[in-house]
């Protein structure tokens, strides 16, 4: 889960000449760059001392102690020649990743989720397609949830550039005392529809005593994870088509959470709410992280499923992971695949699932040891910390990023605050969206 960060960079290989002299070009390299598939399983284990060096665009790697703890150290074990190295990335902008390549700063693997992909990976040509790597170290790639590896391979135009490490964290959290409160029965543990869940919160919103009490809210991550995979931007006309029927339905979900309450534009980032005023009953952060315990001190709190579509086979929401992608410049491609295998193999995962990582893996016995190395999930219900079943990955790009992360999440606010109707939002965003396009182009 990558944080939001500054203006977005220019899609594609426009970035600093820096890097396009340092690495020769744009991903993807030469058509048949990589190794050559064999019908043995290879396993290139150093016979030697060999650095390899892990980057992040997200604080997980950052810190060294936590990164040797629950990576190096396995990994050390596994293969006691490796020598793993971190490579802190202090701010998550383009011009500290252009010192780095500058200074010629090794890379082996980079960990990234979708937009640090494109504003950070992509514009310097820093990855190109595992394919050959991963058929070489004959990888099951079966082994991972689909729409895992569809999402990854939109980010690659059509080629495999990274393997899933996580999920975002994917829930609804209750406060079990506001249902105490008004006399509602907890969700469901297992399943239950958005209708389901807005009869709910409708339950729950109103005024007691002095205090206001509010249903849901939804995070604005919805709209690039919503149920419905909309493409808000065809990924290769680059044509709006937000502003549709289907685009009315995707805004139509999100702009229930504001049903009954006493203020309609208050703001739908839902955490101040639930973790400090506790007037929030339900939370849908879609990628609230749990590293921060001391904010549940005191909250009578579980775990709800994101709720499902009916009418579209049941299908939850998007995926949203964090990828680990090979570093082209790395000088140990093969070496940093095989760790790569090994971080998303079912016994390093299931020793993450137990930490509180969600896994990208289909295997349900990793999926239900979530948290058990942890108090804070003990005796909740972790069941529904993931999908049953994933919507389809839509494609993603830098512009499908900026209309559904930052442009109609503005403009659909605009209609909750009764500013405007959906139309006249639907119409602003797609304005806003074509004017970035055309920005980007030039």
């Amino acid at each position: 889960m990558d944080k939001r960060v500054g203006k977005p960079l220019v899609f594609g290989c426009t970035a600093a000449a820096i890097g396009m002299a340092l690495l020769g070009g744009c991903q993807g390299g030469k058509p048949n760059e990589g190794p050559e598939a064999t019908p043995e399983k290879q396993r290139p284990i150093p016979t030697e001392p060999t650095e390899l060096y892990f980057l992040s665009t997200s604080n997980y790697w950052w810190d060294e102690e936590a990164f040797m703890r629950d990576f190096g150290e396995p990994l050390k074990k596994k293969f006691p020649n490796i020598v793993p190295k971190t490579v802190k990335l202090t701010a998550m902008n383009a011009k500290e990743m252009e010192g780095l390549i500058a200074t010629k700063q090794p890379m082996d693997v980079i960990l990234a989720a979708n937009y640090s992909y494109l504003s950070l990976v992509q514009p310097y040509g820093l990855s190109e397609d595992i394919e050959p790597y991963l058929k070489q170290a004959q990888v099951d790639l079966n082994r991972f949830v689909p729409e895992f590896l569809d999402l990854n391979r939109s980010l690659g135009g059509g080629k495999l550039i990274g393997l899933p490490l996580q999920d975002s964290p994917t829930q609804v959290l209750y406060n079990k005392s506001i249902f105490d409160k008004m006399g509602v029965p907890y969700p469901p543990h297992d399943r239950w529809t958005w209708d389901e869940m807005f009869t709910v919160a409708q339950k729950l919103t109103r005024m007691d005593g002095d205090t206001f009490y509010y249903g849901v809210r939804i995070h604005p991550t919805f709209f690039r994870r919503n149920p419905h995979s909309l493409e808000f931007v065809h990924p290769t006309t680059h044509k709006v088509q937000f502003n549709s029927d289907l685009g009315k339905t995707v805004s139509g979900i999100f702009l229930r959470q504001y049903e009954l309450s006493d203020t309609k534009g208050l703001t739908p980032y839902g955490d101040k709410l639930f973790f400090e005023d506790r007037t929030l009953a339900m939370w849908m952060g879609l990628g609230s992280a749990y590293n921060t315990p001391e904010r549940y001190k005191g909250l009578e709190w579980d775990l709800a499923p994101i709720p499902i579509l009916p009418e579209r086979g049941d299908v939850s929401v998007q995926p949203y992971p964090d990828y680990m992608y090979l570093s082209r410049i790395s000088k140990h491609k093969e070496l940093a695949v095989l760790t790569m295998d090994f971080f998303t193999s079912d016994s390093f995962q299931l020793e993450l699932s137990k930490k509180g990582w969600t896994t990208p893996l289909k295997n349900s016995q990793i999926k239900a040891a979530f948290g058990q190395d942890s108090d804070l999930f003990r005796g909740k219900n972790v069941r529904a910390m993931s999908p049953a079943k994933y919507a389809p990955a839509a494609a993603y790009d830098l512009y499908t990023h900026q209309a559904s992360a930052t442009i109609i999440p503005k403009h659909i606010h605009n209609v909750a605050l009764g500013q405007t109707d959906i139309n006249s939002a639907l119409r602003s965003a797609e304005e806003e969206v074509n004017k970035f396009i055309e920005a980007q182009q030039k």
